[in-house]
């Protein structure tokens, strides 16, 4: 087994066309980073951004007390293998505005921020979520004070699928003409040079208006809320009557799904459809519980499902929702939360079928054999090929809210010629006391012991200079050193290869004495004979 190993060759040795492969399949954004961190070598020959994989989403907490959210990839291989080795990090809050694009991957890839910041609150677009602003900011529109209290802390929003921003809130409103609580939307639409203001007083939530889901309907101009299992059509404008289906001041929708009870429910656009997506849970399992109520996790599981109805309509007919054939949905990938949802082409970020992920937060025992239970935020997967949900993640303490939402981080990679330069830029100090390093330059090392590996040859050289890359050449049959190697070094700006190569040349390690060569003068050194 150890020479099979040591035969197999490391990730920067292998071949450029086959390098590019594997990069194409890391859909997950952590370990894309990863690779080209270790492949060096094909860092240097990035191809354009076009051509990179579709990027998998990180789950984002709400927001803390402290004004932070925790970011989570769920996703890469690490958390795969173990739950504690998952990538999280800390991310200031921006108050993200998710964009529901789909089909090119695009489904929370795009962001806005709404800032805040005095004197003016701003929409940003950002290039990547997770680390800044990359577009002119737009100015966050603003209800009048006595029309919404505290309206620009309380907005959210999404982006629709056309490109359409919403922004929106519901709360307590006092007018001379009304009080009571309120819907309020904004809308910029692409091309518009104002906003669209909306005001309803007829749209009633009980409590928690922070579950409700917000779409965009282009083609008639109309905004369809949702709130747990009752749905609203507005008109786009001020005035207008709401359509509500069933009459009244709301219309309920249950699921048409016979020994199911309502959890949660979800808006998605997905290839021109709207969807409203429910997480269901089997009475049965309420009619198991013991009489203290709670259950075990394993049962919870196997009693989670989903259903998804499509908004039809039709001219001259009302508006209604009709189930979709779990078939129909076995190549879509859905990313549920709040206030945004959306779906990705199963087969851009290497699914083999369509699945649904949602959180659930429930109290619930981790066995049979659990002594008390946990109250935690649990990440679910449900399969539309089989109909069966599975827990991918129990979340950590601090997720203690299941409005998650799903975001798309943009890792901007860049050759490391270039990321050098930057952190010269930044740090002068860093070329260290020598001056600043040029560029970086390969030798060949022959004559080499066959005890030394990569990393004894690494740190032999590391004494002389700068060195990016260190590699001793083995047979791939037996896996043993061919006794040569190329090392990448940096010289210094005074200071040219030639030298360092003068410098390095006859060096004795392990009593062997080296020959050194610019990589590129090497020509017969890969048949290099070295005796024992």
């Amino acid at each position: 087994m150890a020479t099979a190993d040591a035969a197999a060759p490391s990730w920067p040795d292998l071949p450029f066309d086959l390098t590019r492969d594997v990069s194409s399949r890391l859909h997950a954004a952590t370990d894309y980073v990863r690779f080209h961190a270790a492949c060096q070598p094909w860092r240097d020959t990035l191809p354009p951004a076009a051509s990179r994989p579709a990027f998998l989403p990180w789950l984002l907490s709400t927001r803390h007390a402290n004004g932070l959210r925790k970011a989570r990839c769920v996703f890469s291989s690490n958390s795969s293998r173990r739950a504690s080795a998952a990538t999280e990090i800390l991310v200031r809050d921006r108050r993200w505005l998710i964009s529901a694009a789909d089909g090119g991957g695009g489904g929370g890839a795009s962001a806005c921020l709404v800032s805040t910041a005095c004197p003016e609150p701003k929409i940003t677009l950002a290039a990547d979520p997770l680390t800044g602003p990359g577009a002119p900011a737009i100015p966050l529109p603003r209800f009048e004070e006595d029309e919404m209290r505290s309206w620009e802390k309380r907005a959210v929003g999404v982006v629709s699928g056309d490109g359409t921003i919403i922004v929106y809130a519901y709360g307590p409103v006092n007018t001379r003409t009304f009080s009571g609580d309120s819907f309020h939307a904004a809308l910029l639409r692409p091309g518009d040079a104002a906003w669209t203001f909306v005001q309803r007083n007829d749209v009633s939530m009980f409590y928690g208006w922070d579950r409700c889901c917000v779409s965009y309907r282009g083609g008639g101009g109309r905004i369809v809320l949702c709130y747990k299992d009752y749905w609203w059509i507005l008109p786009a404008q001020a005035g207008g009557s709401a359509i509500v289906g069933g009459g009244g001041r709301r219309s309920r929708q249950l699921p048409d799904e016979p020994g199911k009870r309502f959890e949660s429910s979800y808006l998605v656009e997905s290839r021109g459809e709207l969807l409203w997506v429910f997480v269901l849970v089997d009475r049965a399992y309420y009619a198991d519980l013991p009489e203290h109520g709670v259950g075990v996790l394993e049962s919870l599981t196997g009693a989670l499902s989903v259903s998804v109805y499509m908004l039809e309509e039709e001219e001259g007919r009302q508006p209604e929702w009709v189930k979709k054939d779990e078939m129909s949905m076995a190549d879509r990938v859905m990313f549920l939360g709040r206030p945004c949802s959306f779906a990705i082409d199963s087969d851009q970020v290497g699914f083999s079928t369509g699945c649904a992920y949602f959180v659930e937060m429930r109290r619930v025992y981790g066995g049979i054999w659990s002594k008390s239970p946990l109250e935690r935020c649990r990440l679910f997967r449900y399969s539309f090929r089989d109909g069966k949900s599975e827990l991918v993640e129990q979340l950590p303490e601090g997720w203690n809210d299941e409005n998650c939402m799903w975001l798309t981080p943009q890792p901007a990679l860049a050759p490391t010629e270039e990321i050098r330069e930057r952190v010269e830029a930044l740090n002068p100090k860093s070329a260290g006391p020598h001056g600043q390093f040029g560029t970086y330059f390969r030798i060949y090392v022959g004559n080499l012991p066959r005890k030394v590996d990569s990393y004894q040859l690494r740190q032999f050289f590391s004494k002389h200079g700068k060195v990016a890359d260190a590699r001793v050449m083995c047979h791939k049959g037996t896996g043993r050193s061919r006794g040569f190697g190329f090392v990448t070094m940096a010289t210094h700006v005074d200071n040219e290869p030639a030298n360092a190569i003068v410098r390095l040349h006859g060096q004795s390690l392990y009593g062997r004495t080296l020959r050194v060569k610019l990589a590129d003068q090497e020509d017969g050194g890969n048949s290099e004979a070295v005796s024992v």
